[in-house]
């Protein structure tokens, strides 16, 4: 009987320890999918910086013809 209790309590022991599996494995994905976001804020802000500066560019030549 003491051989049973063991094994339940073990098997009991598991569900918890892959709870907290998820746990960590989510807060790893969400850690590394905010990384990438802020990774790529700078690619995205050079490139709206680059279509600003070619719409200014293009207004001033349109001024300029007038």
């Amino acid at each position: 009987m003491v051989k049973q209790g063991i094994k339940m309590g073990y098997r009991k022991m598991i569900p918890r320890v892959r709870n907290g599996q998820s746990f960590i494995e989510y807060t790893m994905l969400i850690i590394i999918v905010s990384a990438a976001l802020i990774a790529m804020t700078t690619y995205i802000m050079r490139s709206m910086n680059a279509r600003l500066k070619q719409e200014q560019q293009e207004l001033d030549y349109y001024k300029a013809e007038r």
